[in-house]
C-alpha cells in the first residue's frame, strides 16, 4: 500500500502527494475518491460507487460513466505522480493506501480511544487524543461531493462523532479545571445542539467552577425552557441532579487543578507522524506554558537528541491555539543567511515580486495573525535567524516562534530549553512494566523494523537494557541500534558497542561532549556500511535537498568507484536507512537525513574531496540549468520546471559554491544568468535578483558571460516594477557585447519604456528588438515575449489588427514548439483585443487559459493581470459581484508583483473602466463588500474562483 498520500475528507476533500495537493476536478470526482477512502485497502463494488454517486436515479449509462469517471481521475493521479493508487479490484475498486492515512478514519478511532480514555478515567490522556482527533475537523465532511444518500448519511455519521467527541473533550477539561477557557465554545455549542443535555451540563458545570453560581443555575432555567417548549419533556436526572448539587453548593463539584489545554483545530503544514512519540510529558507542559507565556522558545541541544521531534510534538499540541495556524520552516539545507525570508515566504506561500526586502514583506503578511512559527536547525544561520525573528516579533504581536538549534540566538525575550536526552534505566532497576523512555524508544523501532516483530522479554532484557545506556538515551543513536536489530541480538549488538564506544562507558578517563557520542553513534553505523556504500556516503553529502541516480552516477563516480555500482550502493544505504527515497517525484529521486549529511561531509573534508566533489556537483547542475534553458523552448517545458523546482536546493548550493570559492564567480554569473526561466517563469524574481546581483559585484567588467547576465538582471527589475534599475543594468552592457543579449537588452528597455506608459518609445524599442531577432533566427520564450509586448503596446496605441496578427504568429509558434509560459501571455493580450471587440464570451476563455498556464508556473504577475481582465469582462457579461469580488483578488496580488499594473495609464484605464461599471451596477456599499470578499481569498482560491463561473464565495 501507499503511504506518501494524504487523503482528507473531514471538510472539503483534499488528495495530497510528495509533489503537494493534487487537484481533484468535479463534485463526481471528489465523490469517488471519498467513497473509496471511506475504506482504504478494501474493494468498494461498482454499484456502490454508482450508487455514492447518483442515489437511486442513476442514468441508464452508469456503467459506462463510471468507467469514463475513473479514467479521467486516475489520468490526474498519474500526472500528479500517484499512478496506481485506484486499482481495479472485482467487482469493483480499491484506494491502495493505509487506512490511518485517512483523516476520517484517524478521526474516528482517536475519538474513541479517547472516549475509552475518559472512562477509564485517564483525563490528561484522553484530552490529549480528543485534541488530537478535532484538530483534524475542518468543516462538513465532504462538503464538496455530490449530495447523493451515501454522502449525506456518511457527513451525518461523522458529524454525529464530531459531537460527541466535542462533548468528551469538553468534558476532561473541565475536569482538568479548564472551565473558564472553554464556557465561551460550550455556549455556542448549546445554541447549535440545543436538545443535547450534556451540552448544557457541561456548561453549567463549567460556570459554576469558575464563580459563576447565578448564571449556571439560569442556563439550567434556559435548558428546562427549550426542551418544555419544544420537546415537551422536562430535563433528565443528570440535569436535575446537578441544579441540586448548584444549588447547595456541593463540595463534590469544586474545580480540580487547572492545566494549559489546547482548542481549535488549525491550519498547518506540520507533517503527519509515521512513528509514535515516545513521551516527554514533561517538557512538552513546560515548553507549552513557555509558549503561552513569552514570544519566543528556543530548544537547545546536542544533534540527534530529539529537538526536531519534540518541537514537531509541541507545535502539534498547541496547533489549536493559532487561530492562523502553525508553520514548520525546516532550514537544514539552507546555507546562505540572505535566503532565511525567502524560505519562510515559500512555506507561508507569501509571494512577493515587487522587490521589497523579504522581512518586511512577512511582517506585513502576519502583523494581525496569531500563528506559531517553527524554525527547525538554526544553528549554522544563528546571526540571520536571530534578526529575522526580532524584526517578525516587534512587528506581529499575535506571533510565537518555536526554534531548535544548537545555540541560543540571544533575542529578547527568548526563553531556552535545554534538551537532555532521554532517561535511562539502572541495570537492576525493577520495571514492574513500566519501561524508561530510552528502552520503550528502543523497542517500539525494533519492532517496527523487524519483520518478525520484536519484543521485550526476561532474556533480552538486561542486553537491552544496556544499550540504552551506553547509548545515553540519545534519540538517534539509540533508533539506528534498534534498525540494526535486523541483523543482531541484542547481545551481539551490545558486544559491538563494547568495541566501538568504549571510550564513552569507562568513566574517569575523559568525558566527552555529547557531539561526540553522537558522532560514535554515526561511526558505527558508517563502519557497518561496505567500502562502497561508505565511499559514495560521503561522496553524496555534497547535495543539499534531494537528488537523483544520474546526478550521483555523475558526480560521485570515479576509478574507485565505476558508474555500474552506484545503483547497488545506493540500495545498500537505502536498506540500511541512511538513505531516504522520496517518493511521488516521478524518476527516484533520494534524500540523506541531515544528521547524516553533516557526518558524511566531514568525512568527505577528511579524504581531501570537498573541492572535487563541489566542483563537479557545481557542474553536473551548471549543465543540468543550460539544458533546461534550452529545453524550456520546447514541448518539455512543464517538465523542465518541475525538474527544476525539486534541483533548486542544488541549484542554491551550486551557486553558493561560485559565489564563495575563490575563481568561481564567473562561472556562478553563467548559471545564474542561465537560469532566468525559472527565476522569471516561477515566480522567483527577487531570489533570481539576489544571485544575479552578487554575481555581477564579484565578476569582472571584461567577463564574457556578463551581458548575458545584465540583460536578465535588467529583465528581472523590470517585471518587479523597477524600471529605473532596469535601464542602469542595461547601460552597463559594453558596446560589443555579442548580438542576442543586445537583442535582449533592447526589448528590456522597450518593456520599461511601455511599463512607464511610454507607448511611442516602447513600441520602437520593441519593434527594434522584434527585427533583431527576427534577423538572428533563434527563437526562444523571450524572442516570442518581444512580440507580445510589441503587441499589447500597439493595441494600447489602438491598432488592434496588427496586435492580433503579432499574437496570432506567436500562438503559432508557441503551439509548434509546445510552448507555454510565453503563449499565456499571447492568450492574454488576444482575450484583451476581443474583450476590445466586445465578445466577452470568447474573450473569458482566452483570459482564463492564460490564468491557467500561469499560475501553473506560479507566474504572478501572468495571475493578476489574468483575474483583472476577467473582472472587466465579468461587468460586461452583466455579472458585476464577480467582477468586483476578482478585483478585491487581484487588489490583494498586485503588492507583491510592484505597483498595480506597473502605474501605468494605459493598463490602468481597463481597471478603472472595470471598477466604474461594476460601482455603476452594484452601488458602493455591496461593491465594497463583493471586493472585501474577493481580497480576502487566499491565492489558490482566488484562482478556482476566477476559473469557474459557477464557483460562488462563502
Amino acid at each position: 500500500m501507499r503511504d506518501d498520500v494524504n487523503v482528507r475528507l473531514l471538510g472539503s476533500l483534499e488528495v495530497t502527494g510528495s509533489l503537494g495537493t493534487v487537484p481533484v476536478h468535479g463534485a463526481g470526482h471528489r465523490t469517488l475518491v471519498a467513497r473509496l477512502a471511506a475504506h482504504p485497502g478494501e474493494t468498494v463494488p461498482a454499484y456502490a460507487l454508482i450508487e455514492a454517486l447518483w442515489g437511486d436515479s442513476f442514468p441508464i449509462t452508469a456503467i459506462k460513466t463510471l468507467h469514463s469517471h475513473l479514467a479521467r481521475l486516475r489520468r490526474d493521479l498519474r500526472e500528479a505522480g500517484l499512478d496506481g493508487l485506484i486499482a481495479t479490484r472485482p467487482p469493483g475498486y480499491l484506494l491502495d493506501i493505509r487506512p490511518e492515512l485517512v483523516d476520517a478514519i484517524r478521526f474516528e478511532s482517536l475519538a474513541l480511544q479517547g472516549r475509552q480514555e475518559l472512562e477509564a478515567g485517564h483525563t490528561t490522556t484522553a484530552a490529549r487524543t480528543l485534541t488530537r482527533a478535532k484538530t483534524l475537523w475542518r468543516g462538513e465532511p465532504l462538503g464538496d461531493c455530490r449530495r447523493s444518500s451515501w454522502a449525506q448519511q456518511e457527513s451525518a455519521r461523522l458529524s454525529d462523532i464530531h459531537i460527541g467527541l466535542q462533548e468528551n473533550l469538553f468534558s476532561a477539561q473541565v475536569s482538568l479545571g479548564e472551565h473558564t477557557e472553554v464556557v465561551t465554545e460550550l455556549s455556542t455549542l448549546v445554541k447549535r445542539h440545543p436538545f443535547r443535555e450534556r451540552l448544557w451540563e457541561l456548561l453549567m458545570l463549567a460556570l459554576y467552577r469558575g464563580g459563576r453560581q447565578g448564571e449556571a443555575l439560569n442556563t439550567y432555567q434556559r435548558a428546562r425552557a427549550i426542551l418544555v417548549d419544544q420537546l415537551g419533556i422536562e430535563p433528565g436526572k443528570r440535569l436535575q441532579a446537578l441544579e441540586a448539587s448548584i444549588l447547595t453548593g456541593d463540595p463534590d463539584l469544586a474545580p480540580a487543578e487547572t492545566h494549559t489545554l489546547v482548542r481549535r483545530p488549525v491550519t498547518s503544514n506540520l507533517p503527519a507522524d509515521v512513528t509514535s512519540f515516545v513521551s516527554r510529558d514533561t517538557e512538552t507542559a513546560e515548553i507549552t506554558w513557555l509558549l503561552a507565556t513569552s514570544r519566543m522558545v528556543n530548544l537547545v541541544g546536542v544533534g540527534g537528541v530529539g529537538k526536531s521531534r519534540l518541537g514537531l510534538h509541541v507545535a502539534r499540541c498547541n496547533q489549536p491555539s493559532y487561530p492562523d495556524g502553525v508553520w514548520l520552516v525546516e532550514l537544514a539545507a539552507l546555507n546562505d543567511p540572505a535566503l532565511v525570508a525567502h524560505t519562510v515566504a515559500d512555506v507561508l506561500d507569501v509571494h512577493d515580486q515587487s522587490g521589497r526586502d523579504m522581512t518586511t514583506v512577512l511582517a506585513e503578511h502576519l502583523r494581525t495573525r496569531a500563528a506559531l512559527l517553527v524554525l527547525d536547525n538554526c544553528e549554522h544561520l544563528v546571526e540571520s535567524c536571530a534578526v529575522f525573528v526580532e524584526t517578525l516579533l516587534r512587528a506581529a504581536p499575535g506571533l510565537r516562534v518555536l526554534v531548535t538549534s544548537r545555540q541560543a540566538l540571544h533575542v529578547e525575550g527568548e526563553r531556552v530549553v535545554i534538551v537532555n536526552p532521554l532517561p535511562v534505566p539502572d541495570l537492576d532497576e525493577q520495571n514492574d512494566g513500566h519501561e524508561s523512555p530510552a528502552v520503550t524508544l528502543l523497542v517500539e523501532r525494533a519492532d517496527a523494523a523487524l519483520p518478525e516483530g520484536f519484543r521485550l522479554t526476561s532474556d533480552n532484557r538486561a542486553a537491552v537494557t544496556a544499550l540504552c545506556q551506553r547509548l545515553e538515551g540519545i534519540p538517534l543513536a539509540v533508533e539506528l541500534a534498534a534498525r540494526r536489530l535486523r541483523v543482531l541480538s541484542p547481545e551481539e549488538l551490545l558486544a559491538r558497542l563494547d568495541d566501538r564506544f568504549r571510550l564513552l562507558t569507562e568513566g574517569g578517563r575523559m568525558v566527552l561532549a555529547r557531539q561526540q557520542t553522537l558522532r560514535a553513534t554515526v561511526d558505527w553505523s558508517y563502519e557497518l556500511c561496505s567500502p562502497a556504500e561508505r565511499l559514495l556516503w560521503r561522496r553524496i553529502s555534497v547535495f543539499a535537498g534531494s537528488f537523483d541516480l544520474p546526478a550521483v552516477e555523475n558526480i560521485c563516480t570515479g576509478e574507485d568507484a565505476p558508474a555500474d555500482t552506484m545503483l547497488d550502493a545506493i540500495a545498500g544505504l537505502v536498506d540500511k536507512s541512511v538513505l531516504v527515497r522520496v517518493e511521488g517525484t516521478g524518476a527516484a529521486r533520494y534524500r540523506l537525513l541531515e544528521t547524516l549529511r553533516q557526518y558524511g561531509h566531514e568525512r568527505l573534508r577528511e579524504a581531501d574531496e570537498e573541492h572535487q566533489l563541489r566542483g563537479r556537483h557545481r557542474d553536473w547542475y551548471l549543465g543540468l540549468a543550460e539544458q533546461g534553458e534550452q529545453r524550456w523552448f520546447s514541448a518539455a517545458q512543464t517538465d523542465t520546471s518541475i525538474r527544476t523546482r525539486l534541483d533548486h536546493a542544488n541549484l542554491r548550493a551550486a551557486l553558493e559554491f561560485c559565489m564563495t570559492e575563490p575563481g568561481e564567480a564567473t562561472t556562478g554569473l553563467r548559471l545564474a544568468g542561465a537560469l532566468w526561466f525559472y527565476w522569471i517563469g516561477s515566480g522567483l524574481l527577487a531570489e533570481g535578483q539576489h544571485w544575479l546581483d552578487w554575481a555581477l559585484s564579484t565578476t569582472e567588467q571584461t567577463s564574457m558571460v556578463r551581458p548575458k547576465a545584465l540583460w536578465v538582471n535588467g529583465y528581472v527589475a523590470a517585471l518587479q516594477g523597477k524600471t529605473s534599475t532596469a535601464r542602469e543594468l542595461v547601460a552597463q552592457m559594453r558596446p560589443d557585447a555579442d548580438q542576442t543579449s543586445q537583442a535582449h537588452a533592447t526589448f528590456v528597455l522597450g518593456a520599461a519604456s511601455v511599463f512607464d506608459g511610454d507607448l511611442t518609445t516602447g513600441a520602437h524599442l520593441l519593434a527594434e528588438a522584434h527585427e533583431r531577432h527576427r534577423e538572428l533566427g533563434d527563437p526562444d520564450s523571450n524572442v516570442i515575449m518581444t512580440r507580445v509586448a510589441l503587441a499589447i503596446t500597439v493595441a494600447f496605441e489602438g491598432d488592434l489588427a496588427r496586435a492580433e496578427s503579432l499574437c496570432l504568429d506567436a500562438r503559432t509558434i508557441c503551439l509548434a514548439n509546445g510552448e507555454q509560459w510565453a503563449l499565456a501571455y499571447a492568450f492574454w493580450v488576444l482575450a484583451f483585443i476581443t474583450a476590445s471587440r466586445e465578445q466577452p464570451v470568447y474573450a473569458t476563455e482566452l483570459a482564463r487559459e492564460s490564468l491557467r498556464i500561469k499560475h501553473a508556473f506560479n507566474d504572478l504577475l501572468g495571475v493578476a493581470v489574468a483575474i483583472e481582465l476577467l473582472a472587466l469582462l465579468a461587468v460586461m457579461t452583466g455579472d458585476a459581484a464577480r467582477s468586483a469580488a476578482l478585483l478585491g483578488a487581484a487588489h490583494q496580488i498586485w503588492p507583491r508583483v510592484g505597483a498595480q499594473l506597473f502605474g501605468s495609464a494605459h493598463f490602468n484605464a481597463t481597471h478603472q473602466q472595470c471598477t466604474t461599471l461594476t460601482k455603476q451596477a452594484l452601488g458602493d456599499l455591496a461593491f465594497e463588500i463583493a471586493f472585501d470578499r474577493g481580497a480576502s481569498l487566499r491565492m489558490v482560491d482566488a484562482v478556482t474562483y476566477a476559473l469557474d463561473d459557477k464557483a460562488e464565495l462563502d
